[in-house]
């Protein structure tokens, strides 16, 4: 008996095996390029963590090889400032002085994230900032080096005590600007009891 292709049974079962062929051949391309996608995550991480402590000419071709020669110690901490196995507060070591910490916060049109690296004087080394959705030429601009490049050499302490770091907004682009800063300075908020053991200014002179 010939079948009707054109009856809604047979449409049906067409677009059902078509529809799980897809969703195979999706699932194994995913399965697939996740360790591609995990590797270049990772030196995506590596490369903001090397440029925000100074290291110069960092790139997806050498990013691993110069985080392992530069990248002294990585750990978590506790709530206290100390080390921790079970601590929920990165904190990455490059060249035994510098300490590089994550940042997250909320731009005007979504996340916003960056990575800060300060020395055991308690100096900005460096920053850098990342966005997911932020206007071009207003927001975004704290990709820039212009915008970066303002944090390096800032105090975030101040008489033994951490303090809000200033900087210069970018126009047009308040909310950004100021999701930026309520970034840093939560994040040294949680950071607090670990940057209040570091040696103060002036007993390193």
């Amino acid at each position: 008996m010939k079948k009707d292709i054109n009856s809604n049974g047979y449409i049906f079962l067409y677009a059902t095996i078509l529809i799980v062929v897809v969703a195979v051949l999706l699932t194994a391309a995913a399965i697939w390029l996740k360790p591609f996608q995990d590797t270049n995550k990772q030196n995506e991480k590596r490369i903001n963590i090397l440029r925000a402590a100074g290291i110069a000419n960092v790139n997806a071709d050498n990013a691993a090889e110069l985080y392992k020669l530069h990248c002294t110690d990585e750990f978590l901490l506790d709530e206290n400032g100390r080390p921790d196995n079970n601590g929920i507060l990165p904190l990455f070591v490059i060249d035994r002085e510098i300490s590089v910490i994550p940042m997250k916060g909320k731009g005007l049109w979504g996340p916003i994230s960056g990575f800060i690296a300060i020395d055991t004087k308690g100096n900005i080394v460096g920053a850098n900032f990342d966005h997911e959705s932020e206007t071009p030429g207003l927001g975004g601009e704290i990709t820039t080096e212009k915008f970066q490049g303002q944090f390096k050499g800032k105090q975030i302490r101040k008489n033994g005590q951490i303090v809000p770091i200033e900087f210069d907004a970018i126009t047009g682009a308040t909310k950004t600007s100021n999701g930026v800063k309520e970034m840093i300075d939560n994040t040294l908020e949680k950071y607090k009891p670990f940057f209040e053991q570091l040696q103060p200014v002036d007993a390193m002179k």
